[in-house]
């Protein structure tokens, strides 16, 4: 999966505590324009809505290129880009229930297993811990749902409407979705399993610490 490598230099990853930086400044504008393709789908503005999110996946894409590329990864850039994949899927997740692209079990389906992981990394920070780092499975999850997720919408745009959709764009979103929720649950275990390590070593270490009763 070189794929979410790409622009990494040799050697250790620099991780900076900058806030004011060119990736962090495409997360915000993505959740920026999240309420804007939240009314074009209700407006049943398919196509639009279609595109506004293709741009959305491939800036998340170009923005983990330029903080590898150019130095610029930030301790606020790891937590900050995942939220704004999880606000996706909640608030396009919402509008397709609501326009009727998707039924709404599908997007509970992700938005439980997202609960899950931020609960557990609350449980973290909470014993001074950090959270696990994102896995390569958990990136190409994703990538991958945000491909499938939009290509529900470009079947609606394509055919006419949700109700008579496009049939090979659909079945194409239903592959892809299947495949990538599955990921992402196995990222999700993989996230668990890293945090029963760290959290022995983490006790592991203050034991080590404790003077003698």
């Amino acid at each position: 999966m070189r794929v979410f490598d790409v622009g990494k230099k040799d050697g250790p990853e620099v991780v900076s505590d900058r806030i004011l930086t060119v990736p962090n400044v495409l997360s915000l504008l993505r959740i920026l324009v999240l309420p804007y393709v939240y009314v074009l789908l209700l407006d049943e503005r398919w196509m639009v809505a279609f595109w506004w999110l293709a741009g959305f996946a491939m800036s998340d894409w170009f923005d983990g290129y330029i903080a590898r590329r150019f130095d610029q990864v930030s301790h606020f850039g790891k937590l900050f880009d995942p939220i704004s994949d999880r606000l996706l899927f909640l608030v396009v997740g919402i509008a397709m229930i609501l326009s009727g692209v998707v039924p709404w079990w599908v997007i509970v389906v992700l938005l439980a297993r997202d609960v899950f992981v931020v609960a557990g990394g609350l449980v973290l920070m909470a014993r001074k811990v950090p959270p696990p780092p994102v896995t390569r499975i958990g990136k190409a999850a994703t990538f991958g749902l945000m491909f499938a997720l939009p290509g529900f919408i470009l079947a609606a745009g394509l055919g006419d409407g949700p109700g008579d959709p496009q049939p090979v764009w659909q079945a194409i979103a239903w592959v892809a979705w299947v495949v990538n929720t599955v990921l992402y649950y196995v990222a999700a275990g993989q996230y668990v399993l890293r945090s029963r390590r760290d959290l022995q070593a983490a006790r592991a270490a203050r034991e080590t610490r404790a003077p003698d009763a």
